[in-house]
């Protein structure tokens, strides 16, 4: 009996890991719709652009990072354009943003967090880290 139970196991740990590399994958199939609606230009590390519809940071129509000691969020609307510097050892990003305002604010952004939208061929996701340029296109 212990033979078939360390074979059960066995199979439903190898199928609980194979769910798990997949999920990844089909995750894109389902992304999250934010509450309002945003177009952006995405422009990832490569240089590639991608225009994004239904554009959200995490799911959220505002950008949230840290700046000294203090958590902060940022609603897409005060946005014109955020340029991203590279990932540092504490896996933060350098995002500098260019408000409609005139103004410029700078944080730091978590580099695994993800940007989500749809675009002309099915949905697009990347993680903050791997982005370079975000211009807002109204």
């Amino acid at each position: 009996m212990k033979r078939h139970s360390a074979l059960f196991l066995f199979l439903l740990g190898a199928v609980l890991l194979g769910m798990g590399t997949r999920g990844n994958i089909e995750s894109l199939k389902d992304i999250p719709i934010p509450e309002k609606r945003f177009k952006a230009e995405v422009t990832d590390t490569d240089g590639v652009k991608t225009l994004v519809d239904y554009f959200s940071w995490e799911g959220q129509v505002y950008f949230a990072g840290y700046r000294g000691k203090g958590v902060y969020t940022l609603s897409f609307e005060k946005v014109k354009s955020v340029e991203f510097g590279p990932k540092d050892k504490d896996n933060k990003v350098a995002a500098r943003f260019y408000l409609k305002n005139g103004d410029i604010f700078e944080m730091k952004m978590d580099a695994d967090k993800f940007f989500y939208g749809k675009t002309a061929i099915g949905n697009f996701r990347i993680q903050v880290g791997n982005t370079k340029y975000i211009q807002f296109v109204m």
